[in-house]
């Protein structure tokens, strides 16, 4: 009976939790784009650098949470709709630093939301990552 009172909770929390993922109006944001995409290609680099930082530390409650799936799809926001529209303006100023963010926002950050790995190795990812942000946020701020 305790297992199914836990059950019950469990899903509860992950309904509210989804619920709020779906009403925040950052997600609202970020998916608003025109036919072609536009929208998010006009913004500024520290805009894109600002949301995908947003999307990271939301990514995080919900893998706290054990909402894998919710953080997945915000990691995944994070890549496709903010960072695709940073690695043009990057890689002119450090191919390097554009290359090792993709691959670590992209591919590690997925693949570890993926095993259910430990909070603390998904949060030290997160942190390497922001670090990453920090520097592109530099190099594109100057120019």
């Amino acid at each position: 009976m305790q297992n199914k009172i836990q059950s019950f909770i469990g899903m509860t929390l992950g309904l509210i939790s989804g619920i709020f993922y779906i009403s925040s109006p950052l997600n609202w944001e970020v998916s608003a784009t025109t036919e072609e995409g536009e929208e998010e290609s006009q913004r500024e680099p520290t805009e894109l650098i600002s949301t995908i930082r947003s999307l990271l530390n939301q990514a995080m409650i919900e893998y706290d949470n054990q909402n894998y799936t919710g953080a997945a799809d915000l990691a995944d926001v994070a890549y496709i709709d903010n960072f695709e529209f940073l690695e043009a303006p990057l890689a002119e100023e450090n191919e390097t630093l554009m290359e090792e963010t993709e691959t670590t926002l992209r591919e590690d950050l997925s693949s570890l939301i993926e095993e259910s790995a430990p909070l603390t190795q998904v949060q030290q990812l997160v942190n390497n990552i922001t670090q990453r942000l920090d520097q592109a946020e530099a190099l594109l701020s100057t120019n």
